[in-house]
């Protein structure tokens, strides 16, 4: 009787089990990386352009991009392939990414009945990227070595509401990535204009 009695106890808990994994709301899904450039290529007459990356994450708080797919660095890497075409037969470029981070800064909330009725914005994120691209042409037939320089820095910050959930996190995370890109690729396309004026092809 007893083992009956466990039995049907047994089953009883399964079949709630299985009813509450049935009613349970899979989570929505998270959101995809698609960080991008529009501009027409920037041509330059070398051979062929590389990127170093030099920033090393320290990996811990404060610093956050670690924990995501998309990067600083990996902004800086599209924008090369997107932006910078060789058409050259000689010469070179270097891309050398100096700084990549991104840090998530803990913002101070209201107490009190502002607070609890409000929804407040309790973090920030900063994200930062510099690069030095360095173009040096030649030697070919009839073309002298001459090197190009520039120094990009970028700079985006995006908040965060109290309430945001943790896709709405990773949103936000995403924004402040193309972000970041968009003011790159403003500030580097200026400068690779106004500076790289001798090894830019139409």
């Amino acid at each position: 009787m007893k083992s009956v009695l466990r039995n049907l106890v047994a089953l009883i808990f399964v079949s709630f089990a299985g009813l509450f994994a049935g009613c349970a709301t899979p989570p929505p899904p998270v959101p995809q990386a698609t960080i991008g450039f529009v501009g027409a290529p920037l041509k330059l007459n070398v051979a062929n352009v590389t990127v170093d990356n030099l920033y090393q994450p320290p990996g811990k708080a404060p610093n956050v991009e670690q924990l995501h797919e998309v990067t600083p660095s990996t902004v800086a890497r599209r924008w090369l392939e997107t932006r910078i075409v060789p058409v050259g037969t000689s010469g070179q470029g270097v891309m050398k990414v100096l700084n990549a981070s991104v840090v998530q800064e803990k913002l101070p909330i209201k107490s009190g009945l502002t607070g609890f009725f409000g929804d407040q914005v309790d973090t920030k994120l900063i994200g930062k990227l510099r690069v030095e691209l360095v173009v040096t042409t030649g030697p070919g037939v009839g073309q002298s070595v001459s090197t190009y320089k520039i120094d990009v820095k970028a700079e985006a910050e995006q908040t965060i509401l109290q309430s945001a959930t943790l896709n709405d996190r990773d949103r936000a995370y995403l924004m402040l990535m193309q972000n970041l890109a968009n003011q790159f690729d403003k500030t580097a396309t200026a400068e690779v204009e106004r500076v790289m004026q001798g090894v830019l092809r139409d």
